[in-house]
């Protein structure tokens, strides 16, 4: 009997999604640099958006005993999926503009996009995959002290240390998979020990942190890229920690809706994000940038509709992308 998924937790993962699409909105959306702070005020649920995905997929997969076979299919899964995305969004590209623009480097990225890290997050989550079956035989066979013990360290040195001292990155910078091991650990201790949190401080923890993180955005906001330094690391993933909890507090339904498009939710990143899409897709194709000559409004409000509408394009696009697996594999 097919396990029906609880869509609270379905609804999480969308609104996850959207925070991931909302930021690049904000992040690549062509702005004066002059006015650019104004417009990152949705860059910092990028972050928390990637964190939440991974407590939700932490909740339900710490408890399993998963075999290294297990873990390798799991990445496998992922890994051939962008595999597809990356062939077929090179080939239109290709078939449009063609090949005389493009480096070696561009070309190797969008033929082995996991290898060479086309999208950072998948990369790392093939890497955490792999790793799952390890870390639940550690969340398993450790005790409670023991768990918290490691699980600072881990996330001292992959989400404080790499914020203050940029030398020293033992595990990666803040978008490594050390990031995201970190959180499923969390996620696997709050399993096992059903650790729950109260609506008010759920809410406290996640508003807290985002406003934390728009803070820092003002403060550096005159010195470039740095601006969004303090948006990675610990903060978003405590606000994200915070909005995991308030969905564990939601009642369970089921709504059919909800979990047909989370299904496909992760196809919005393959394709909103694949680097030959990108900027074309903000710039070229939606124009954000002219949104600063209207109202400061209507651009929050158009940032909010506008990344809710690719979330439900690109999932219907790969349901038709299911449909032809299906076909495939019937044969």
């Amino acid at each position: 009997m097919k396990r029906v998924r609880d869509s609270k937790f379905e609804l999480l993962r969308i609104v996850s999604m959207i925070f991931i699409v909302i930021s690049h909105y904000s992040l690549w959306g062509g702005w004066k640099e002059t006015y650019r702070y104004k417009y990152l005020i949705y860059q910092p649920l990028g972050q928390i958006g990637v964190c939440v995905f991974v407590f939700i997929s932490g909740y339900f997969l710490s408890s399993r005993f998963l075999s290294a076979k297990d873990g390798w299919q799991r990445a496998k899964k992922l890994w051939i999926k962008t595999l597809i995305y990356s062939w077929l969004i090179f080939v239109i590209v290709i078939s449009i503009t063609g090949l005389k623009n493009l480096s070696i480097t561009k070309i190797l990225t969008a033929i082995f996009p996991v290898v060479f890290g086309e999208y950072w997050f998948i990369t790392e989550f093939v890497v955490l995959m792999l790793f799952v079956p390890l870390l639940n035989r550690m969340l398993t066979s450790l005790n409670k002290n023991e768990l918290k013990y490691y699980i600072g360290i881990i996330a001292f040195i992959s989400t404080v240390l790499p914020l203050f001292v940029k030398s020293l990155r033992p595990f990666g910078d803040m978008n490594s998979a050390a990031v995201l091991i970190t959180v499923y650990l969390i996620a696997g201790y709050m399993k096992k020990y059903d650790i729950k949190l109260s609506k008010f401080i759920s809410w406290c923890i996640f508003i807290g942190g985002l406003i934390l993180e728009l803070i820092s955005i003002m403060v550096l906001r005159n010195h470039g890229d740095k601006m969004i330094h303090f948006t990675y690391g610990i903060i978003p993933m405590v606000s994200a920690f915070g909005l995991f909890n308030i969905g564990i507090s939601m009642k369970s339904f089921y709504n059919k809706f909800i979990n047909y498009i989370a299904s496909s939710v992760l196809a919005a990143y393959l394709i909103t994000e694949d680097p030959f899409i990108r900027m074309w897709l903000w710039n070229d194709f939606l124009h954000v940038s002219k949104l600063q000559n209207y109202n400061y409004f209507f651009f929050l409000l158009y940032g909010i509709v506008i990344s809710i509408l690719l979330v439900i394009v690109c999932c219907l696009i790969d349901k038709i992308y299911e449909q032809i697996e299906k076909m495939i594999g019937a044969k």
